[in-house]
Parts: C-alpha cells; sequence; structure tokens
C-alpha cells in the first residue's frame, strides 16, 4: 500500500483523546500513514498536521453557534482546499456532527470514502439524521452495543468496536493512597466537582456547583472539595467563579482519575465525564444546563428517558440526573445528600456500575476501529 493520506476531524476534548489513539493504532499498521485534519493536543502528539485547533470550534447549543461562523467558515474552507488539492484516501470523521456533517459533504463531493467514529447521538434526538448518515457516510464505527442495533435497522453499514475510554483507564495506587496523594485525610468527605471541558458548560454549572459545596459543608463540615481541571481547560477559565466561592475548593490539573478513585461523591456535568465517574465507581449527581432556545429545541426532538449516558448503558435511573430550572444549589445538595446519608443507594449504584463495565466492550476498541479504517482504505 502507497503511503496513504487520512483527514481526520476531531472538534472536542474527548474527541481528540479518541482520535489519537486511533491514529496512533493506524500507525502501528501503516507506520507510512499521513493524516491531516483538525483536533487538539493529543492529535498533534500524534504527528497530525493541524489545519486548525479544535477549540476554535467548540460551542455547547444553537444560540452560541453564531459567533463561531467566522472560524467555521473559514475551518471548511481549508479542509475543501485540501480534499480537491490532496486527495485523501480516508476521511475520519469523530463525533462532533453539527460541523462534521458538512465535512462529510465535502467529502462526498470529491468522491472520498467517510467513516465516522463515535456517533452522534441521532438514538436520542433527530433521528431524521440517520438519512443523511446514510447517504454520506461509507462506514460507522460505534462505542455502544445499542447503536449498532440502531444503525442496522435503518440500513446503515456499521461496526461496533467498544468504548476506547476501557483501553485508557490508568493504573491508580489503592484509593487510600491516592487519597493521601491528594492531601486528604480519613476522615474528610471528599467531593470531585467536574463542571466539563467547554467554557459554556463552565460558565452555565460551576457557580452552581460551588454555591452547593458551600451548602453541604454546612451540613456536612468534614467536606472537602476537589475541582480536576482537564488538560484542555485553560486554568482561568475556572479561576474567578473559585475565588468568588465561600469554600475553598482544591485544583488539580490533570489529575481527573486520581481525583475520582479518591472522592467519595461527585458533581459532574453531562458527557463523557460520566463515564470515568462511574468506571471509577464513584456515586455521583449529573447536572446539565444549555440556552433557553437549546433546552426548548431538544426537549422537543429527546426521544430517550435518561440524557446520562451512564443511566442509559445501565437501562434505569442509576444516577440522579438535574437538567436546565432543576440545576440549583438546593436541588444539587438534596441529591448529592440523598446519596451520602442512604447506604442502599451505595449497593444499588454498585450492581449498575458492572452493568455498565460490561456493555462497554473489553479493552483494544481503538485497535478494532483502526482495522475498520484499514479495511476502508483497502476498498
Amino acid at each position: 500500500m502507497t503511503a496513504p493520506k487520512i483527514m481526520v476531524v476531531a472538534g472536542e476534548a474527548s474527541g481528540d483523546s479518541h482520535a489519537a489513539r486511533l491514529v496512533q493504532a493506524i500507525r502501528e499498521r501503516c507506520p507510512e500513514a499521513e493524516f491531516y485534519g483538525i483536533g487538539g493536543e493529543a492529535l498533534a502528539g500524534q504527528g497530525m498536521q493541524l489545519a486548525c485547533r479544535a477549540e476554535t470550534l467548540a460551542v455547547i447549543g444553537l444560540t452560541e453557534v453564531f459567533e463561531k461562523i467566522p472560524a467555521v467558515w473559514q475551518a471548511l474552507r481549508t479542509l475543501w482546499r485540501y480534499l480537491r488539492q490532496e486527495r485523501p484516501q480516508l476521511v475520519i470523521l469523530v463525533d462532533f456532527p453539527d460541523f462534521n456533517f458538512l465535512v462529510a459533504r465535502l467529502a462526498k463531493w470529491c468522491r472520498v470514502p467517510v467513516m465516522y467514529y463515535i456517533s452522534p447521538q441521532v438514538w436520542a434526538w433527530r433521528q431524521s439524521r440517520v438519512r443523511t448518515i446514510s447517504r454520506l457516510v461509507s462506514r460507522m464505527v460505534v462505542i455502544f452495543p445499542f447503536e449498532e442495533e440502531f444503525y442496522r435497522l435503518h440500513g446503515v453499514s456499521v461496526s461496533y468496536v467498544g468504548h476506547p475510554l476501557v483501553e485508557t483507564l490508568p493504573k491508580l495506587p489503592p484509593r487510600a493512597e491516592c487519597r493521601r496523594l491528594l492531601g486528604l485525610n480519613p476522615q474528610d468527605l471528599a467531593v470531585a466537582l467536574l463542571p466539563g471541558s467547554r467554557a459554556g458548560e463552565i460558565a452555565q454549572l460551576l457557580p452552581d456547583m460551588l454555591s452547593s459545596a458551600f451548602r453541604l459543608q454546612e451540613k456536612l463540615p468534614r467536606c472537602r472539595f476537589l475541582l480536576p481541571l482537564a488538560p484542555t481547560v485553560p486554568p482561568a477559565l475556572v479561576q474567578q467563579p473559585l475565588c468568588h466561592a465561600q469554600i475553598p475548593v482544591d485544583l488539580h490539573e490533570g489529575r481527573t482519575f486520581e481525583v475520582l478513585a479518591a472522592a467519595d461523591i461527585a458533581l459532574v456535568a453531562s458527557g463523557t465525564a460520566t463515564l470515568e465517574t462511574a468506571l471509577s465507581g464513584t456515586p455521583m449527581v449529573i447536572v446539565y444546563r444549555l440556552a433557553p432556545l437549546t433546552y426548548y429545541v431538544g426537549r422537543l426532538l429527546i426521544r430517550v428517558p435518561h440524557i446520562g449516558i451512564v443511566n442509559l448503558l445501565a437501562a434505569e435511573g442509576l444516577f440522579p440526573e438535574l437538567i436546565q430550572h432543576e440545576v440549583t444549589p438546593a436541588n444539587i445538595t438534596a441529591a448529592a445528600l440523598k446519596l451520602i446519608c442512604e447506604p442502599e443507594q451505595i449497593t444499588r449504584i454498585s450492581t449498575g456500575i458492572r452493568k455498565i463495565w460490561h456493555r462497554l466492550g473489553g479493552p483494544g476498541a481503538s485497535g478494532r476501529a483502526a482495522a475498520v479504517a484499514l479495511e476502508l482504505l483497502r476498498k
């Protein structure tokens, strides 16, 4: 096989991380492959040439899109130029549907096959988009078992590979040692705060999390609060809310899994972080808030009983969910206290977490996805 050119587009922190592992797995099987596209630090670290940085495009709702239009337009022009001039053999799109559907159209016009890795949640809302996928995508590569059934029913070529998060969970010391390394005393009740990885999420959720933390400490003075900061989040995004907080919060950069392993409970923004929390065995309260227009449109279209992916995998409301107007300091505090003070909740959660582990598949998702990519290249 001559040196293949592959375009990769990953627009968010978790997608960048998963795409980087996929690129690494492809390179192990095809060392001469060349990669170009959109991503962040992880993809850049794998030697991919970046057309633009992923964080310049990330938004979390309809009303937030408008300020990003110039950056989106410029990014699309750059990718379109690459498709026409360099003629890559494959385009790999990673989640990030609103932008990536546009890229898929450009690839279709240039007759370049498209592999879509990590499905947009069309099974949850806006199911009409599955028709767009069937026209534009050569192969869906999905990470949840129920997604495979959904796409097969809609006539889309699909491969289930398992969740890449399973293969990336770090080997950690025992919980007591994690707590010691984070400066926690045995009697401390450790509460992790995970307000998301994007500026909009942090602005929407962190102030209410901090107000809830203050209320929790009033009722349980032994509480200690820890905020693990993702590598893609500039510390400046959280500094102002932390300065105005009424309680001390320990900031830990790049130590999410250590914090989750040490925590007794977590307050978590809906998203990949809920999976990380569940796989760490930590009880959580799931919270999420969107811009009002985005929320009301979404509410009309959503077709699933839970917004937390961990609850969907468990097929029950395993962890409490607070959405939109429900996200208040009083509600967050009440939900957290219920998890802390009712031991039977912990038993139920432990059983549910075992079910989630089973449904995520075993290690090796990136390698299995790489095999699909190479199959498409050979075709």
